[in-house]
């Protein structure tokens, strides 16, 4: 089957613009005219070459903030598909959206024709979105929607900014050290072998360094080593499961980064739980879904004895007293939010506490890694030159004498 794109006025004179599938031209003619369309212009709509079906979460983001304005302002569900579906960047999108498009229109639910695309849309929002449907509040539940992934994505900028900008600053510190070794030295080396002077115990040291990695028995021997290392520890992080917990308890001990992955952690399973039980999902389930958003291995098998333990009886408050993991705020604010039958509030506050605790927590990381970083490239370019002028140094200090 082919899809068509035509433009047209049907019987009530109302302008269309939209697809068809059909066998062909010829076919995609005839089911028009029989919906008593009259067509003003049709073409193929040819798949680009390199179309994906790939969402992307920003995309998403997008496409979910203006289908809660358009449902708000009292849009039908299926004009705004529609709507939307004209609109999307991607491929991908385009796709989702017109398979939406066409199942709403073939009777499905809202909740159904969304569920049909579990890569896209995860169980949050497709829980949130039945919850919509069913009490009838589907505008309101899909701006919380649309706020929660804001911050989300918030948080995921936040956490990337933090680890970007040294991890750059590095790989520019080690490029710089192994182009002089490799490049520089060399040149200082040959002049002062041809004075025959002696040379600082630290001036050999680059030296020897340098012979190293020129070597290629034993430079390049390294290099190799160190790319086999990187690719097997993604093996191992990727398939071993207890290689992963081991690496994601390490990080949440990390100096300054552990706390940053705890806050931005925290903050993102607060909202996920307060928006879910405000919308009525049952507290099971949520922990479930909890379980699942959470990607720290530690974290996730503390909520998992959460919610084996829940069905005990006990309050939510002191299973996440219980457990040392989670932080004491958290069992706390839960403790009265069951006090006043506002757990989903609590967690809310819970998610913008953390939120902007993580906030703090990155510019003061930021401020604090400028100066470092700049300090560390400045210190290992001026110990290489250092190192290679010593001699030079020296020399002069004996003429003087």
């Amino acid at each position: 089957m082919e899809e068509f794109l035509y433009e047209g006025v049907d019987k009530e004179g109302n302008e269309l613009k939209d697809t068809v599938e059909a066998k062909n031209e010829r076919q995609a003619l005839i089911l028009l005219r029989r919906r008593k369309i009259k067509i003003s212009k049709i073409k193929l709509d040819a798949k680009p070459l390199f179309a994906s079906k790939k969402v992307k979460g920003a995309e998403l983001m997008q496409v979910t903030k203006k289908m809660s304005s358009m449902v708000k302002a009292g849009l039908p569900v299926v004009e705004t598909i529609e709507i939307l579906k004209g609109q999307a960047k991607s491929y991908g999108m385009k796709y989702v959206l017109k398979t939406i498009h066409r199942d709403l229109n073939s009777g499905s639910t809202i909740s159904e024709a969304f569920a049909k695309h579990p890569k896209v849309f995860d169980n949050i929002y497709l829980n949130i979105i039945a919850a919509g449907e069913e009490s009838g509040m589907l505008d309101d539940f899909l701006e919380k929607l649309a706020e929660m992934m804001e911050k989300r994505d918030k948080i995921a900028k936040g956490l990337r900014k933090a680890f970007t900008y040294p991890t750059i600053v590095i790989v520019i510190a080690l490029g710089i050290s192994i182009f002089m070794l490799i490049k520089v030295i060399p040149i200082f080396q040959e002049m002062y072998g041809g004075m025959g002077v002696e040379l600082p115990q630290f001036t050999q040291v680059l030296i020897n360094m340098s012979e190293f990695l020129r070597n290629p028995s034993q430079g390049g021997t390294m290099f190799v080593s160190i790319i086999a290392f990187f690719v097997i520890f993604n093996l191992a992080l990727k398939r071993i499961t207890a290689f992963r917990r081991i690496f994601h308890k390490l990080c949440l001990r990390l100096p300054l980064f552990g706390e940053l992955i705890m806050k931005s952690t925290f903050s993102r399973l607060s909202l996920v739980m307060s928006n879910l039980m405000r919308a009525g999902v049952p507290i099971l389930q949520v922990l479930e879904i909890g379980t699942n958003v959470s990607t720290n291995l530690p974290i996730k098998d503390a909520l998992s004895r959460v919610k084996s333990d829940v069905l005990s009886g006990k309050e939510l408050s002191a299973l996440f007293a219980r457990d040392k993991i989670f932080p004491t705020e958290l069992s706390q604010l839960v403790s009265v939010g069951e006090k006043t039958g506002n757990v989903d509030e609590m967690l809310n506050s819970i998610a913008t506490y953390y939120e902007e605790e993580f906030d703090v927590s990155v510019a003061t990381l930021s401020a604090a890694i400028e100066p470092l970083m700049i300090v560390l490239v400045g210190g290992i370019v001026a110990g290489l030159l250092l190192g290679m002028y010593l001699p030079i140094f020296n020399a002069g200090a004996l003429f003087g004498a």
